[in-house]
This record gives structure tokens, sequence and C-alpha cells, in this order.
């Protein structure tokens, strides 16, 4: 790949607009979102306004067509402000754009911010293993029967359609297929629950539960045996948006406590001028920047069409350990004030953390990348 750091002026008004709408628009409200554990509908209709949510989506359908690098911005930029907005905005952009069969009136609604679409896959025995799902999918009549529960369902409860990973039971000694449905939260059965976190709260996580729930054989999302590899097929996108996310919290913690460390006077003098606060924020800085390369440089050999599977793991491993660990140091150099929640930084902090489980662990990407550097056959994991 051709050596190339530099953003192109459409991507730097992008930025400056997603930046504005952000500080004007988000930072106001995110300590309120937090306080009241709730899904920001006002917030997602004013990031449908933006035409951040369709950042990547066809324009036909009212999305406005940019680049991967364009929703990396756009991910890195609402993180500043809020971390929660840009979950739900990555969230919407990504599962529209990567699970085919929302049908295009429902792509529509998610562009608008009249609709919001959910991914649900994980289960209390499987999460990054994708093989071992026990939710059910039983051909009857021409529907499915959907019986199980999901947890750690983003944006639920409040989602109005669910992406649900179900295996098709086929007859006994027959292995079985995974399918991706398509299911409104409306239907007869679905029941969800708020699963109470630490942070990323207005963004939400709940239960889904499905007893004898059903949806006709056609509402699949792709075809029947499909739902993995749609699946991974957004990994390599999705794992370049959540270091970007910790980083851009994180960059904006360090330049709050950058500017602090300025006015700080303690013993006649700044706190900026002792090596020990100035030195640990020159190195913050180096890393955030190093993590946002790795990041952007993935996201461009997406849009190329090429490989990013140890690119996107490097960046998600380095991105987020790096954004976790410039809040926790910040947050220490403001003393017993950081502790506050008046501050805003250990919301931040409680926001990060959520991405250390989001899309994989970091252990996860580090096999990832066992496999890639020294073969599958030293990661431990079943082929």
């Amino acid at each position: 790949m051709a050596l190339d750091f530099s953003f192109s002026r459409e991507h730097e008004a992008w930025r400056s607009h997603v930046r504005n709408f952000a500080l004007r628009e988000l930072q106001p409200h995110s300590r309120r979102w937090d306080e009241e554990g709730s899904l920001p509908r006002e917030a997602i209709r004013k990031m449908a306004d933006a035409g951040i949510l369709g950042v990547i989506g066809k324009p036909e359908l009212g999305g406005s067509g940019r680049d991967y690098v364009s929703l990396g911005i756009t991910i890195e930029e609402l993180a500043a402000a809020d971390v929660s907005c840009a979950l739900i905005a990555w969230q919407q952009a990504t599962h529209t754009h990567f699970f085919p069969g929302w049908g295009d009136d429902t792509v529509r609604a998610v562009y608008s911010g009249n609709c919001v679409v959910a991914l649900a896959t994980s289960e209390e025995n499987a999460g990054s293993d994708l093989s071992a799902i026990e939710v059910t999918a039983v051909e009857d009549g021409g529907y499915y029967l959907i019986n199980g529960t999901k947890i750690h369902v983003s944006t639920v409860p409040g989602a109005d359609i669910l992406a649900v990973s179900a295996k098709i039971v086929i007859a006994e000694n027959v292995k079985p297929k995974m399918v991706l449905l398509r299911v409104p939260t409306n239907l007869p059965g679905v029941t969800t629950s708020v699963m109470e976190q630490m942070g990323a709260r207005a963004h939400m996580l709940g239960e889904v539960h499905f007893d004898n729930v059903r949806v006709p054989v056609n509402a699949t999302l792709g075809g029947a045996g499909d739902g993995k590899a749609i699946m991974y097929a957004r990994f390599n996108v999705s794992r370049c948006l959540s270091p970007l996310a910790a980083l851009g919290a994180a960059g904006a913690v360090l330049r709050e406590t950058i500017d602090f460390s300025k006015k700080r006077i303690v013993y006649g003098r700044a706190i900026a001028t002792n090596q020990s606060i100035s030195f640990p924020l020159v190195e913050h800085h180096a890393k955030i920047e190093a993590g946002r390369l790795l990041a952007y440089r993935a996201l461009v050999a997406n849009d190329l069409g090429e490989d990013a599977t140890a690119d996107a793991a490097m960046a998600k491993w380095f991105g987020i350990s790096t954004g976790v660990s410039v809040i926790q140091d910040c947050l220490q150099m403001f003393g017993a004030n950081g502790y506050l929640r008046d501050n805003g930084i250990e919301q931040r902090l409680r926001d990060v953390y959520s991405f250390l489980f989001t899309g994989g662990t970091l252990n996860i990407m580090k096999l990832i990348l066992v496999r890639q550097l020294l073969g599958a056959e030293y990661a431990g994991l079943r082929t």
C-alpha cells in the first residue's frame, strides 16, 4: 500500500462539520444522558439531520455515500463529545451497510432517525465464539419459530428491529446452519429488559428473550447459512471504529489536562513545568497519534478492498488500551478533583471501558494476530 498520511480536503471539511455538531448538540447533554441511562432519541434525530447516521449509506436511500475513512472521522469526533452517541452512530451506519435484507424503507428510516436497528448475537455461553450460539430457529409452515435469549444487545430496550443470529435446526445429527433474522421488537413473544452497565449508559445494553417468535422464512439478512460470514465481514471495519472512539475520548481528556496543567499552580509554578506531568502528557500524545494512524491505515485498506484483518486487530488492541491508560493517568493529574463527577473525566473513563468488550476482547485481537503472524496452529483455537 502506498504511504499517504494526509486527509483530503473533503475529509477535513467533514471532520469540521461533525466536530462542530458534536460540541454544539451532544457534549452539553452528555452527563444528563449518562444519568438518565436511556436511549437519547433527540440525539439520534439530530445526528440523522446532520447526515451522520447515513455517512456510508447509499445516496438513493438517503445516505451520503462516503468512505470508511469518513466513518472513522465521524466516530472519533463524536466520541470526543459523547461516547454513547458515537456507539449508536457507528452501529446504525454499519448494521445497515453490511447486513443485506433490512428493506429500503427500513434503511431510509434509520438514516432519517425514525428507526433504530440492533444486532442481537451474544449469549450467556456465546460471545466471540459465534459457533456456540444456542438460540434456535425451527421452520414451521413458511415461518421460523425463534426461541432463546440474547444478552449484551446494544440500543435495547429501545431498538425497533433486531438482526438476530440463530441456528437453524434441520434434523437430529445434522449440523445446523447459522442465520441472521430480521425481527421487529414489537412481535408477540419478544421481551426486553435493561442490563445495567458501568459506562456508555445512554447507548443502552439489554437482554432479549424470544418465546416462539414467528418470522417469515424470507426475513433473513443474507441467505440461510450466511449469518456468520455476514457478521465477520463487518469486523474489519468495526474493529477500527472502537479504537478511534477510545482515542477520540482520550484526546479530548488529554487536551483538557494540558490546559489544566498550565493553569494549576503548586508551590508557585504551573504543574506543567514538572517533568512527572509533562513527560506523560507528551508520551500519551504520541501514543494517541500512533493509534490513530493504525486505525486509519486499516480503514484505507478496507476502502481499497484489501485484507485489513491484521491491521484492524492491531488498531483495536493498541488504540483501546492506549485510550484507557491516557484517561486513567489524566484523571490522576487533576488530583482529587479528577475523581468528582462534575469534572467529567470519570464518565469518559467508564464509557471507554466499554470498548474492552465490544466486538471481541483485546485478547481475541491478540489471538487473531497470532494466527496471522505465527500460524493458526499456534492460536490454541479450533480450526
